[in-house]
């Protein structure tokens, strides 16, 4: 199912995951299709587009319309700091560290007037009163990763949630770290906004990503892009009428990245029939084996250990310089990374407790010739 484990042992899906066959046979079949049959198969492309929201839609306890495909996450990140009508003395809360994608769009925000405000860490946590403590009367959104992307840690999103909807503050979630591995109800946890690219744990290709927006919310957000698909009667050519669609589906402005979507559509196929609770306990399993093993060598975990406060990322660090391990560890065919002064570790559902053994006996192999 995964081919590139035939030849290297792949722990870096919080970089850019590997795609699957069943990916590929998605992308394959647009592409005969395409080459042989042309537009007489466009019905059934965007028949796959909406298998493939509803799909993305179940994952998050999201519905059908209140899900649009976006580029990447930066994408679905700036339809919200460009479309929301910001005041001057407004303020937006973000976290300290967080990674650039989830900085940019609202450090933009200033030349309007608009204070960006940072929740400090403490160690690699973040702390609930922290975030209180920075709100006030002109906080208009705390956006947040639910895992941060060089710790692992990993954000109580219900008592976020129920934080910003006693203060009324708008919630955005990043949540491509978590997406695909930690159970997701945007509803359940108050989420007003969400954004994911594919290529991470939803082991799809990069280049296409899922957006949420609240149905009460979609009537607040200017669209940044506007094009023939944003109104109601898209398909209409000859009658110009701009009335938008009411829902996140004015969001997608032009043509469909229909070899994306599908492959998207397909790998969360994949996830839910294997069961998004059974990954989690998979990749959690997985995680618990890399923090004995770095233990066992006397590395620092940089991760917080408890299951409740990480997903998929476990970052170890020692005496050594993370790089160069890292690159000597590629060019042996194993694929981790390096965040936070460690090596990040992020294993999926498939990988296998000899995977992890494998790491360690490399990474053992590289300090020992360094030594």
């Amino acid at each position: 199912m995964f081919p590139v484990t035939q030849k290297y042992i792949y722990l870096d899906h919080a970089g850019v995951a590997p795609v699957s066959n069943v990916a590929a046979d998605s992308v394959n079949e647009f592409l005969r299709e395409a080459t042989h049959d042309g537009v007489f198969k466009y019905g059934s492309w965007t028949r796959r587009v909406e298998k493939a929201r509803r799909r993305c839609a179940r994952l998050i306890g999201a519905e059908l319309n209140d899900v649009c495909f976006v580029k990447n996450t930066s994408h679905g990140l700036s339809i919200v700091a460009s479309g929301l009508d910001w005041k001057e003395g407004d303020n937006v809360l973000i976290v300290e560290g967080e990674f650039p994608a989830n900085v940019y769009p609202w450090l933009s925000l200033e030349k309007k007037g608009v204070e960006v405000r940072t929740i400090p860490l403490h160690g690699t946590e973040i702390r609930l009163d922290d975030i209180e403590r920075l709100m006030d009367s002109r906080t208009r959104l705390l956006s947040i990763s639910s895992v941060q992307y060089w710790s692992g840690f990993r954000v109580d999103l219900e008592a976020v949630g129920r934080l910003c909807g006693r203060k009324g503050v708008r919630l955005f979630v990043d949540a491509i770290q978590s997406l695909g591995v930690v159970p997701m109800d945007v509803k359940e946890f108050g989420i007003d906004f969400l954004a994911a690219d594919g290529h991470k744990w939803l082991l799809a290709p990069e280049g296409t990503g899922i957006f949420y927006c609240a149905p009460e919310l979609a009537a607040e957000i200017d669209p940044p892009l506007v094009g023939w698909k944003s109104v109601v009667n898209e398909s209409d050519y000859e009658n110009i009428d701009f009335r938008l669609k009411p829902t996140a589906l004015k969001f997608e402005e032009g043509s469909f990245n229909f070899m994306g979507i599908t492959a998207l559509g397909a790998t969360v196929n994949l996830l839910l029939e294997f069961g998004i609770e059974n990954v989690y306990d998979r990749v959690l399993g997985l995680g618990d084996l890399v923090i004995a093993e770095a233990e066992k060598r006397g590395m620092s975990v940089v991760t917080l250990k408890e299951r409740e406060r990480r997903a998929g990322i476990v970052t170890i660090a020692g005496g050594f310089d993370p790089e160069p391990v890292r690159d000597d560890l590629k060019s042996m065919g194993v694929m981790v990374n390096v965040r936070g002064g460690g090596l990040r570790v992020s294993p999926h559902f498939y990988n296998t407790e000899d995977d992890i053994k494998g790491f360690f006996d490399a990474l053992d192999g590289v300090l020992k010739t360094a030594g």
